[in-house]
């Protein structure tokens, strides 16, 4: 083989012959029995750096496809660590809105109804104590004209307003519990019609 191909070859490959591949140019050049300074050795040296190079490539396609496949392992992981916290924020937002929702349902017509307690209770001791203090018998019903009897009928027709509000959610839900909303609030709205009507009268 002549010594020219083979620092051509050895240039193009970017490193010398091992001495497997020098034994099989020379095999190959024995076989078709060529002299060292034939032409056909460029050939041969063009042929074997194509082989080499063919050998190799599948080695190098499986290192990338490797890197390929870590990388889209990797983003697929982080895209899914941030949906599921995503979907966990999602989850907690809306559990802690049905919560309030829930909770404002039941606690907003319950605090009317302590308030409306707390003034009838006050009005009472207010009457009781001018009672006793003035030696007058007043009805119970002079509680009516009281400041605390325009309050109470106006905090009722504030829940049974508010009620309604709710009853009409409940009902375009479809939940069962509007009847029972329902029947609330029209308990708030009598009362709070029924002393209005017995200050006008």
């Amino acid at each position: 083989m002549s010594m020219d191909a083979i620092i051509n070859l050895e240039e193009a490959l970017g490193r010398k012959f091992t001495e497997q591949e020098s034994a099989r140019l020379r095999e190959i050049g024995r076989q078709l029995h060529l002299r060292d300074d034939d032409a056909l050795w460029s050939l041969l040296a063009a042929l074997e750096y194509q082989r080499i190079f063919y050998e190799a490539l599948p080695d190098r396609i499986a290192d990338a496809s490797r890197e390929i496949m870590d990388g889209i392992s990797a983003a697929a992981a982080s895209e899914t660590a941030a949906a599921q916290a995503r979907l966990t924020e999602s989850v907690v937002e809306q559990a802690e809105r049905l919560s309030g929702k829930i909770h404002y349902a039941t606690l907003v017509p319950l605090g009317i109804a302590a308030l409306i307690c707390l003034l009838v209770f006050g009005s009472l001791m207010l009457w009781a104590g001018f009672c006793i203090g003035s030696g007058q018998s007043l009805p119970p019903a002079a509680l009516l004209n009281m400041p605390s009897g325009i309050l109470i009928g106006g905090l009722s027709f504030v829940a049974g307003i508010y009620l309604f509000v709710i009853t009409a959610r409940l009902f375009i839900d479809e939940d069962d519990a509007w009847k029972k909303s329902c029947a609330v609030m029209f308990l708030f709205m009598i009362v709070g019609l029924c002393l209005y009507l017995s200050m006008v009268y």
